[in-house]
């Protein structure tokens, strides 16, 4: 009796007041009192017909929808964010200091077609500089680009490991603590692996490796530029300390001899080059040295290390750096950067906050100028740099951060640059 005069009660509501979920539920709660009242339910009764009727509701909501979106439509997640700059920048030799308005949007949309397989694709502001995804406000509110960043395809075979293709972010795939030798706005093009087997509770492996297209050459007698990197290293955890450790082997084919886009023109050969400013396209010059290399990578953190001060100040205290050498030229052919964090440690909680330093030295043959920090004198070798960073979450998804590079030439004539950023990053 009691289920019956559930179902005519949700038949009643679902097709009387269908587009009505309040109303829906104020008319059954009082056919039940009724019911109650009159006798026909007691209290328990009425208490196991309500939770009944919201039990069936769901149920044919989610059979409802099923029958109208593919499965995977429900496995689809987007994300995003929104970042407002303004930028201070100033050299020794400049007349005047330049300030610019900056802002920077992102969208992206990842999905689950079948098991095991992740699909996405993103879309960034910016132009083609690869190394920028900045849209500085000018030129009389003229609309801005709005460009792919992204775009991939994902199968992990395994719980361990995944294989990706396409345009993606290489953080998964690559290990680096510093940024001295890839530009964060960079996503590059190939295949990537990533394997990383579990040791025990405490210590795990990871390997990863990649085939990066650099550039097509078109009808020419000459091979495609490429990279290819090896990648292994240790993860190690447990109680208040963990470290990471990598050394990584950079491969370039068919670079040498080629005046690649977007450089710095800092390498050797590429000093008197011309690059456009829109393109990208280099010419005039070429490569002299190939630039295969090796990189030693390390990062050691410590959690509540003082046992907890004021302002979680020792959330974790992390020593992080890069190294790498060039072994082609004979000299000014290696690089470093190396500095330290402290903080807390997931910045996600509002108050949440950490600081900071970061120094570099890059010699003017260690690595290519079309890769490293943008930021520095333009993303230029042969300099030595000091950066300080400031992040804090003032609300749910809010971020505010300063970020302070000095930046000179390590050999050269002087003229030094200093720039300030300040940022207020909305993420979705």
């Amino acid at each position: 009796m009691k289920r019956m005069l559930g179902i005519l009660i949700f038949t009643f509501m679902f097709v009387g007041f269908a587009g009505m979920a309040k109303a829906q539920t104020t008319q059954v709660d009082a056919l039940i009192r009724k019911l109650v009242d009159k006798g026909i339910l007691d209290k328990k009764e009425a208490i196991e017909l309500k939770s009944e009727i919201a039990a069936d509701e769901k149920t044919i909501r989610e059979e409802t929808k099923a029958s109208v979106l593919p499965e995977w439509v429900s496995r689809t997640k987007i994300k995003g964010d929104v970042r407002l700059r303004h930028q201070y920048e100033r050299r020794t030799n400049d007349t005047e200091a330049r300030n610019r308005s900056r802002i920077r949007y992102r969208l992206g949309v990842i999905t689950n077609p079948t098991n095991n397989v992740e699909v996405g694709a993103g879309l960034a502001s910016g132009g083609q500089d690869p190394r920028s995804t900045n849209q500085t406000l000018e030129n009389s509110f003229e609309t801005p680009d709005i460009r792919l960043d992204y775009a991939y395809a994902q199968w992990k075979p395994r719980e361990d490991s995944k294989i990706i293709g396409g345009k993606f972010e290489r953080k998964a795939y690559l290990w680096a603590p510093t940024d001295i030798l890839w530009d964060s706005d960079i996503t590059p093009n190939g295949i990537g692996i990533n394997y990383e087997p579990k040791i025990n509770d405490s210590l795990s492996a990871f390997f990863n490796g990649a085939y990066l297209i650099i550039d097509e050459n078109g009808k020419v007698d000459k091979a495609d530029p490429f990279l290819k990197y090896v990648q292994g290293g240790l993860k190690y955890k447990q109680g208040m300390f963990d470290a990471t450790m990598a050394g990584t082997r950079y491969s370039f084919n068919s670079l040498d001899g080629t005046c690649p886009d977007w450089s710095s023109r800092t390498n050797s050969g590429l000093t008197g080059a011309t690059v456009n400013s829109s393109t990208g396209a280099c010419t005039g010059g070429a490569l002299v040295y190939d630039y295969d290399s090796i990189v030693a990578s390390s990062e050691f953190g410590f959690k509540k290390l003082f046992g907890g001060l004021p302002l979680n100040a020792d959330g974790r205290i992390a020593f992080f750096g890069d190294f790498i050498h060039n072994p082609h030229p004979n000299d000014e052919n290696n690089g470093w950067a190396y500095g330290m964090r402290i903080g807390t440690e997931n910045m996600k909680t509002p108050g949440d906050w950490e600081i900071r330093y970061v120094k570099v030295i890059l010699e003017k043959d260690a690595w290519v100028d079309f890769m490293s920090d943008s930021d520095r004198l333009g993303g230029a070798t042969n300099i030595i740099g000091h950066e300080g960073i400031f992040e804090y979450v003032w609300k749910e998804n809010v971020t505010f951060g300063m970020d302070y590079y000095i930046s000179d030439l390590l050999n050269g004539s002087e003229n030094r640059e200093k720039l300030v950023q300040a940022d207020m990053v909305f993420k979705f």
